[in-house]
């Protein structure tokens, strides 16, 4: 179907407004109509209102005929005073026989009378009248009312019309008073006041377009939030990393200075010095592989990410296998409590993976190594629960941390449309990772 015949919800409301507009405006009319006809009918029955127009307009002709020394045959310059007089029909008789008449309905009959036509009127009814060369009588019909009737006529058309305009304004006053409400508050939030609400009224285009202006409000105050907190959340890390860095760079140099200008007493002195050195530029290179980390994954788009299909099961496997090996190594025990329902994971390999290398890095920091790391997962309404447990090492010196692995960890799993969640009960931290799966029988 064509678009050009399809009716928007305003067209139809607007054709509405019309079709009521005039039912309303005609019945007002004939209304009026009615009511000005009584009026009239009323008041020419309870007055000799034509009795007394019909003298005076026998009176006026009598007189026109007498000034202008008519005769009976100067039809034409009577025929132009009926004319003027517009609501007069004139019959004029001699010695009982028509010789002239105009009629309204038929004005060329005064002109078109080729014979005497026998009197069709009682004396009584008929007026003398006197011309220039013989005396004669006349009928006349007056039709003075119809003027009034036709005054009526116009009134109610113009009372019926100006009805129609007032009801349409009317009916579409609340579109364009709407409309003004929008166009001032789309000002406001030109004005920078995004947190003034759009009002939404009815259910068509305009209601449709302030529903699409409010939700890109929000969208727009969501996005603005969401920029502030990573320009806070990168100044903080950079604030964090600077000191991070800025502590072990200023040993560092300190060592380096201790070196080259041999303020050292002893050879052992030196080797503690480049010893310490060593672990302060590891720490540094440590520290910076996780800020470069960071950027990668932060600039990097959900939409990026090169999924591929796996068998769960299978992946967990080698995941945790390969963490298991770093674990024992550390001299950490550790303990997997696996899931024997088969599923499908679509993952990033590379992300997934580099999720686990900062969980368990974080664990051979800082938990103690005479409990035992605990992983759990299992599946629960079509998703991967992962669950990692280990008790804090409560003898740790120092504990230093940006916090960059778990940020790092949570921006990769909400790219794979999971969850992350960290906390600690009493002396225990725990980490919980959620992620979407398929189960092989689906």
């Amino acid at each position: 179907m064509n678009k050009r015949f399809l009716c928007t919800k305003l067209e139809i409301k607007l054709i509405l407004c019309l079709i009521l507009s005039f039912v309303i405006a005609v019945g007002i009319f004939f209304l009026l109509s009615q009511i000005g006809e009584n009026i009239l009918d009323n008041y020419f029955n309870k007055i000799s209102f034509v009795s007394n127009q019909k003298r005076q307009a026998i009176s006026d002709f009598k007189k026109y005929i007498s000034d202008n020394n008519l005769t009976i045959n100067d039809h034409d310059k009577i025929t132009q005073w009926v004319r003027k007089e517009k609501y007069i029909n004139i019959y004029v008789y001699k010695e009982n026989r028509l010789i002239y008449s105009y009629n309204i309905n038929n004005p060329d009959t005064g002109s078109n009378i080729s014979q005497e036509s026998p009197i069709i009127f009682s004396n009584e009814a008929l007026s003398d009248i006197k011309f220039n060369d013989v005396n004669a009588k006349i009928y006349m019909e007056c039709f003075f009312e119809y003027k009034y009737y036709y005054i009526i006529v116009f009134f109610d058309a113009a009372v019926a019309f100006l009805c129609f305009i007032v009801i349409m304004l009317i009916l579409i006053k609340r579109k364009t008073v709407y409309i003004g409400t929008l166009e001032n508050e789309i000002k406001i939030l030109e004005g920078g006041n995004l947190n003034h609400e759009i009002t939404i009224k009815g259910n068509d285009e305009l209601s449709s377009l302030a529903q699409g202006i409010n939700e890109m409000r929000k969208s727009f105050i969501e996005r603005l939030e969401s920029e502030d907190k990573a320009h806070l959340a990168n100044s903080e890390l950079i604030t964090a990393m600077s000191h991070d860095l800025r502590t072990p760079l200023t040993a560092l140099v300190g060592y380096l200075d201790i070196i080259e200008y041999k303020k050292y007493k002893t050879d052992e002195n030196l080797k503690q010095y480049i010893h310490s050195s060593r672990e302060k530029a590891y720490q540094i290179k440590y520290l910076s592989d996780k800020l470069f980390e960071y950027f990668i994954v932060f600039n990097t788009n959900d939409d990026d990410l090169e999924l591929e299909t796996f068998d769960g099961n299978e992946l967990l496997e080698q995941l945790l296998g390969e963490q298991s090996f770093i674990l024992e190594d550390n001299e950490f025990d550790f303990e997997i409590d696996s899931c024997n329902t088969p599923f499908f994971i679509e993952v990033s390999l590379i992300s997934i993976r580099r999720v686990f290398d900062n969980i368990f890095s974080n664990i051979i920091k800082y938990a103690d190594k005479s409990k035992s790391i605990k992983v759990k997962y299992y599946i629960q309404k079509k998703l991967l629960f992962i669950y990692i447990e280990n008790e804090i090492n409560n003898n740790l010196k120092t504990v230093n941390s940006t916090g960059i692995g778990l940020r790092t960890c949570k921006k990769i799993i909400e790219g794979h449309n999971g969850k992350i969640e960290t906390g600690k009960q009493k002396n225990t931290f725990f980490i919980q990772i959620e992620l979407p799966i398929k189960l092989s029988n689906s």
